[in-house]
């Protein structure tokens, strides 16, 4: 498959991840890092169907903003608009991470970012996608603050990252087991994307392990691939919407994006 975007050690795939994965060699990473969209349209809250409007129309299109209001992921990311069947959304999670699984070396590990949520009265974890792998451990994302206030429970200050791991992974050292499982990171603002991941987070990733080469099948605006290039990593990002693709593509062409060893 021709790359979107290859220079220096980088490349971008226009492309839907269930098509591309498949295409890669076995072995070729040994980081994944990525946040998948989190059909957040189906929550509830969220805005459902009315009968009128097709399944999986995102939610400000079925009469709501949910508990976003005025957010731009109420209008899902473009070609998705994040309002999968549940059932659905799991299915296709699961093949995903099977997949991101047979590319990892012996050495390697999925760092995958989720929301548990409170969802008709019960909880969902990201655990309910896992298709059988190994889970080293929970990373927990603290966030600043959260907005989905409701009744029927406290309000979700924090996010997950699973990691599933190879039983031959390691950090980079000893000491790097000192950042703990608790990362407090702000969420950030940015008018590239909906629903993007601090670049602290995948910047933790890389530089706690040995990754050589890391790749984001959900790559967005290419948070992970710019975290990648500052510290002199190689990485693959994998992208549906090509506007995403054009906007990570010109943040990496610049080339005064600072190197930094580690």
């Amino acid at each position: 498959m021709t790359p979107y975007y290859e220079h220096a050690g980088i490349t971008i795939y226009h492309g839907d991840c269930r098509e591309v994965l498949p295409t890669l060699s076995v072995g070729s990473f040994d980081l994944v890092f990525t946040s998948p969209p989190y059909n957040l349209g189906v929550t509830t809250g969220g805005g459902f169907p009315t009968g009128h409007d097709a399944p999986d129309a995102p939610m400000r299109a079925r009469g709501g903003q949910g508990k976003w209001p005025g957010a731009a992921i109420a209008d899902g990311y473009g070609v998705h608009a994040d309002a999968m069947p549940p059932a659905d959304y799991e299915a296709w999670q699961r093949v995903i991470l099977a997949e991101c699984w047979r590319l990892l070396t012996p050495d390697g590990a999925i760092f995958y970012n989720h929301k548990p949520r409170v969802q008709g009265g019960e909880l969902w974890t990201p655990l309910m996608v896992n298709p059988g792998l190994p889970v080293r451990q929970i990373i927990i994302w603290a966030r600043a603050g959260g907005i989905n206030f409701s009744p029927s429970f406290y309000v979700p200050t924090h996010e997950w990252i699973v990691v599933f791991a190879r039983p031959a992974f390691r950090l980079r050292t000893k000491g790097a087991s000192g950042v703990g499982d608790v990362w407090s990171v702000p969420q950030e603002a940015n008018p590239d994307h909906p629903a993007p991941f601090p670049e602290a987070l995948p910047r933790m990733a890389l530089t706690t392990t040995k990754t050589r080469h890391v790749i984001d099948p959900f790559m967005g605006s290419g948070t992970t691939l710019v975290a990648a290039k500052r510290l002199g990593r190689k990485a693959t990002g994998i992208e549906i919407n090509e506007r995403y693709c054009e906007v990570a593509a010109r943040k990496l062409q610049q080339e005064a994006l600072p190197l930094e060893v580690a």
